[in-house]
């Protein structure tokens, strides 16, 4: 009976649910704390893991936190070596420990042969240095539930430790739950929900052979070094190892590749010195692709075992993003602090996180991490209704819609002449709109119809309010002003999504990108907090353009349209009132907790070629710093509620 109630419990916890200005449900759950080995190839049933881990669970919740071991210091060149693909199975078993046995193939890369096999491609060649982990003698529970198609069980590290109460959200609940984790979603939605809170210390470890850390590099080499505007979307496999707290999960044969535009970087400089880079993870890669991988495709000789693959995900997402501090922002957590302040005003973000991060054992420092805003972050988000819709990546480009290079860069403004297309990285392409969702099947009518209707001269209210959700879209706007990013949607026509919900098809804006937030200067030295809420002005771009936010928020708003513009006055005087903005307190709070956790590993374990600053902790600013420095919080809330206070419509 106890199990039972526990299992109850727990699903019941499992299924609470998160949303923003339309409304899904998110699990803010705290994870269980119990070990497990999360196996290969078969998987066991959900129901009789979950009665185990509640078990556990309510041995766990009698410990004290006290007790729980610093587990960033496990992440070190002992990092998990990797194996080939398989197709064994383990039986459900409660142990004292378990030895992991440890395969390592002579060679990394499988030629594509007529011949069966269980392993077409190896994590860890004889090349690496990397040794195989060891092991904590942890009491846990052997669970088989799908991680990798390998021989090798992945390990799941988790031991005891009391969890502080989730952060309430300012959502609603929908009539489409989270689902539990299942033998495809490693972790669920309760890990996701431990993942991104910042109380919480998270360090990642990924391991490479170093045939594959090549491949990486050549991969560079071949798109990014001969055209900066074309990268490879090849992944690499790589080992990766999560610590969330006190509980770790080794994930074997993750996809992985380089990210970013301008700050797109290679793992090695010129002169063979590591360089901080910034990465995609994939968790549904197959590698089995002859056109990218030629006769080092992986071969599936079991079609249960890729189809699983193909819907495999960690913490309920399919990829996750990993970028670098590149504008040097001392206290490290303005981009998280301005996805609290979104969420306030119930506007779409994707979640961001803190990390340590290393590389074959190599600390890295602190990175963020971030949940990839596709179909399954709108999933989470939307009601079942909303969702099937286009989903646009929005940008600056210099492509046509028919694919033309024009030699004229210009930014996603929202006028006619704006291009719409599917991103191509390998061919450098890239529109102002780049479909994410609806690849085989959109004709693109719902963004066209939005242009045309919003760029009319004489635009109505109904005209308006048909394709565009009104409320979402001011407190789209006001948010986005205190958060102060010269290169968001309104001051340089950049870094956000767009994306028409299935059931009204009116378009709604999420948040992208807000790495040079609340007063960061760095490498691009735009004052926002100076700029009038209700300005014609760009910050970065100029004269604005955007004919949406010209004629509903400005000064010179049309007539029929200034009902928005009260709107947006309304949300930005509730922002105003929020204590995010009248006091550092939550900010401070927040600042310490990061440092707390992560100070002792701020510093990496080498100053990278590409490295032009110190990283750091500190709360100190310089306002008159130019492009080499940033503002501090405090002298940036300070200035923008003043320019607040004195603005006018």
């Amino acid at each position: 009976m106890k199990k039972k109630s526990a299992l109850l419990i727990a699903v019941l916890i499992a299924l609470s649910c998160f949303s923003g200005c339309s409304g899904k449900a998110e699990n803010n759950s705290t994870s269980s704390s119990n070990s497990q080995t999360i196996t290969s190839q078969e998987s066991s049933q959900l129901n009789s893991v979950q009665e185990n881990t509640s078990s556990v669970s309510e041995t766990a919740q009698q410990e004290s936190p006290d007790k729980a071991s610093d587990t960033a210091s496990s992440l070190t060149s002992t990092a998990s070596s990797s194996v080939s693909s398989g197709t064994a199975s383990s039986d459900i078993s409660e142990k004292t420990s378990s030895e992991p046995s440890s395969e390592v193939s002579e060679n990394s890369d499988v030629e594509d042969s007529g011949n069966v096999q269980q392993s077409s491609q190896t994590q860890v060649s004889s090349e690496s240095s990397v040794q195989p982990s060891q092991v904590s003698q942890t009491s846990h529970v052997s669970q088989t539930s799908q991680v990798s198609q390998t021989s090798q069980n992945s390990e799941v590290r988790q031991s005891s430790q009391s969890e502080p109460s989730p952060q309430p959200q300012p959502h609603q609940e929908t009539s489409n739950p989270v689902q539990p984790a299942s033998k495809t979603d490693i972790g669920g939605m309760a890990l996701y929900d431990q993942l991104f809170r910042i109380e919480n210390k998270v360090s990642i470890n990924i391991t490479m052979s170093k045939s594959e850390l090549d491949k990486l590099q050549n991969d560079y080499m071949t798109y990014t070094a001969k055209d900066e505007n074309k990268k490879s979307e090849i992944y690499r496999m790589a080992t990766v190892t999560f610590t969330v707290g006190s509980e770790s999960y080794t994930v074997d044969e993750v996809g992985i590749r380089l990210k970013g535009n301008q700050s797109l970087e290679p793992p090695f400089a010129k002169n063979g010195s590591p360089n901080i880079c910034s990465y995609k993870l994939s968790f549904d890669e197959t590698f089995d692709d002859k056109d990218e991988y030629g006769s080092s495709a992986k071969v599936w000789t079991d079609k249960t075992a890729r189809d699983e693959r193909k819907k495999r995900k960690f913490a309920s997402m399919n990829e996750l993003d990993i970028k670098w501090n590149i504008c040097y922002d001392n206290t490290n957590i303005r981009e998280i602090y301005a996805t609290k302040l979104f969420e306030s005003a119930n506007v779409l973000v994707q979640k961001i996180g803190l990390s340590q991060m290393t590389v074959n054992g190599n600390n890295y420092g602190l990175v963020k991490i971030y949940e990839p805003i596709d179909k399954t972050f709108l999933e989470k988000r939307l009601p079942e209704s909303a969702i099937g819709g286009d989903l646009y990546k929005c940008m600056w480009s210099e492509y046509s819609s028919s694919g033309s290079r024009t030699g004229s860069w210009r930014g996603a403004n929202y006028q006619t002449n704006n291009s719409y297309g599917i991103q191509q990285n390998s061919k450098g392409i890239k529109y102002n709109f780049n479909l994410k969702t609806n690849k085989k099947s959109s004709d693109h009518s719902s963004l066209k119809n939005f242009l045309s209707v919003i760029n009319k001269a004489n635009l109505t209210k109904d005209e308006l309010e048909k394709v565009l959700d009104i409320d979402c879209y001011a407190a789209f706007m006001a948010a986005s002003y205190f958060a102060g990013d010269p290169d968001d949607i309104r001051n340089n026509f950049n870094n956000h999504y767009l994306y028409f919900r299935k059931d009204n098809g009116k378009a709604i804006f999420i948040v992208y990108d807000n790495d040079r937030t609340l007063g960061i200067t760095y490498g691009l030295n735009r004052n926002c907090a100076e700029r009038n809420p209700y300005s014609n002005y760009a910050a970065t771009a100029g004269d604005q353009k955007n004919p949406l936010i010209k004629k509903t928020i400005c000064h010179d708003a049309l007539p029929s349209l200034t009902y928005i513009r009260d709107k947006y006055a309304a949300q930005l005087k509730k922002l105003a009132a929020s204590e995010m903005l009248t006091s550092d307190a939550d900010f401070n709070r927040m600042y310490n907790t990061a440092k707390s956790n992560y100070e002792s590993i701020i510093t990496p374990y080498t100053r990278f070629a590409n490295q032009e600053e110190t990283f750091r902790f500190s709360l100190d600013g310089n306002k008159n710093g130019g492009d080499r420095a940033n503002m501090s919080f405090e002298q940036f809330r300070s200035q923008i509620m003043n320019t607040y206070k004195t603005s006018k419509p």
